[in-house]
């Protein structure tokens, strides 16, 4: 299965202000992260980046599936598509597999990218790179114990202050 990681990033590599007010975020950035779900029709998420979306913002309305990494199973998703989980990457993919994906998109946060990357299974990397600087927010990555070489695949300029980096992951 493909994994890919969609995200935005100040350019001093915040991905969440301390606030998780995406008010910092480009409508290009937005539009992007639509286009890339319903290509890969699977999103995965962390709780928090649920909250932030739900329930009129979730980017897979009506078809696909969402997967949302929490510890608190007692809570009700709003749509049948919404899939509240605790098991490990590797199971994620398998479940998604076994509902017929090839190739999923993670859009958030960063415990759930920092989860998939320890346990190797991010292939792209989108980064989306705004213009803004903010401290005490999240950064890409916390606790991996690697490094991870990629290679540029494309760099896009979104609108006259925007970039996206389009990266692919070596494994080695």
């Amino acid at each position: 299965m493909n994994i890919i990681v969609y995200l935005a990033s100040s350019a001093n590599g915040m991905v969440s202000k301390k606030t998780n007010v995406p008010d910092w975020l480009s409508q290009e950035y937005g539009r992007g992260l639509l286009a890339i779900s319903e290509r890969t029709k699977a999103v995965i998420m962390g709780r928090t980046t649920y909250e932030i979306l739900a329930p009129n913002h979730l980017p897979l309305q009506e078809e696909g599936t969402l997967i949302v990494l929490t510890h608190d199973m007692t809570a009700t998703p709003p749509q049948p598509n919404v899939v509240f989980t605790q098991v490990t990457p590797n199971d994620v993919v398998r479940m998604l597999e076994a509902r017929g994906h090839q190739e999923a998109v993670i859009i958030g946060g960063t415990q759930t990218v920092s989860t998939f990357m320890k346990a190797r299974l991010v292939d792209e990397l989108y980064l989306v790179v705004e213009p803004v600087l903010f401290d005490g927010g999240l950064p890409l990555l916390r606790d991996v114990d690697a490094d991870y070489k990629m290679r540029l695949l494309d760099v896009q300029k979104l609108n006259p202050h925007t970039v996206q980096l389009h990266y692919h992951l070596i494994r080695e």
